[in-house]
């Protein structure tokens, strides 16, 4: 073999290798379109995240990080303190602890990280000021792009994040597209009705944000920074390692239009049942009361 054949040869495999997706995905972040074309078309490369609690960003920590190395302005917004001072859920200290430890982990700057300060599980009782408070944070930092947890009937602080976003992009002067990602809802089988970071399937499939190898890194140490939420992150983390096994990663789709004077799904919520959770035998009565002093809900709705 001629010394000219042997190069074109070398070349050619070293093209090969610097171009085959194994070595691609290990210098560029490959964020699906839906997520990052409305920074493209904007130019608002800035992303919004809504979370009800110290501990809600385990589920997206992977599609964060992707964000941050893609050069994107991160901001995550924490409506309640989180902790009840016990021993299930640690307290307000020792949350606050955690989260900020985690901060560290996926990388968000101080100055990006706004809370609220509402205590924990009280969100229902409080909803047109989360909503004015939400609505300002995106007023002033314009993101292109909000995402929050899905409206489920699973907690109320979860759910007044989704209501918070709506009520913003009727009053914001510009547009920004909203996704959302599952928690946990009460629409499985009759045996199990638990549905765990799974989407209720009436509103539309799921999405997937596939994560490469440091996003699933950063989301597997995030998800061990909050040690005093174990008994939620163990079953998050075998369906999470399920689902990248699979070739899914995280589950996220654009927010339907949900009609938030009326339960997300037929039959007990999980904030109704009377089992062991965040809440228990919360009347949807609760829910729907704070939605009435909202004027562009009830106004749309009614």
């Amino acid at each position: 073999m001629s010394k000219i054949c042997l190069k074109r040869i070398l070349i050619l495999a070293g093209i090969f290798i610097f171009f085959s997706p194994a070595g691609f995905s290990k210098d560029q972040v490959k964020l699906p379109g839906w997520l990052t074309d409305p920074g493209e078309k904007t130019g608002r490369k800035t992303v919004l995240f809504v979370f009800g609690h110290f501990d809600d960003d385990s589920a997206v920590a992977g599609t964060m990080n992707m964000y941050l190395r893609s050069g994107w302005e991160v901001h995550e917004v924490w409506v309640t303190t989180a902790g009840m001072d016990s021993f299930w859920y640690g307290t307000r200290e020792s949350r606050t602890a955690e989260m900020e430890a985690v901060a560290q982990i996926t990388g968000i700057p101080a100055e990006n990280r706004h809370l609220l300060g509402f205590p924990d599980r009280q969100a229902v009782k409080h909803l047109p000021e989360i909503a004015d408070l939400v609505t300002e944070l995106i007023q002033k930092y314009q993101p292109s792009v909000v995402i929050t947890c899905a409206y489920e009937g699973g907690h109320w602080d979860h759910d007044s994040t989704s209501l918070a976003a709506e009520v913003a992009s009727q009053r914001v002067n510009f547009y920004f597209e909203r996704f959302e990602f599952p928690t946990y809802n009460r629409t499985g089988p009759k045996l199990f009705p638990l549905r765990f970071n799974h989407f209720i399937e009436s509103y539309g499939p799921p999405q997937y944000v596939l994560l490469d190898d440091e996003a699933w890194a950063i989301r597997k140490k995030v998800r061990y920074g909050y040690k005093s939420q174990w008994f939620l992150m163990w079953p998050e983390g075998v369906i999470y390692a399920y689902r990248h096994l699979m070739g899914r990663g995280e589950p996220m789709r654009q927010a339907p239009d949900y009609d938030y004077t009326r339960p997300p799904h037929p039959g007990t919520l999980f904030v109704q049942a009377n089992i062991v959770g965040a809440l228990r035998g919360a009347p949807f009565s609760e829910w729907e009361n704070g939605v009435s002093q909202i004027p562009e809900i009830s106004r749309n709705h009614h």
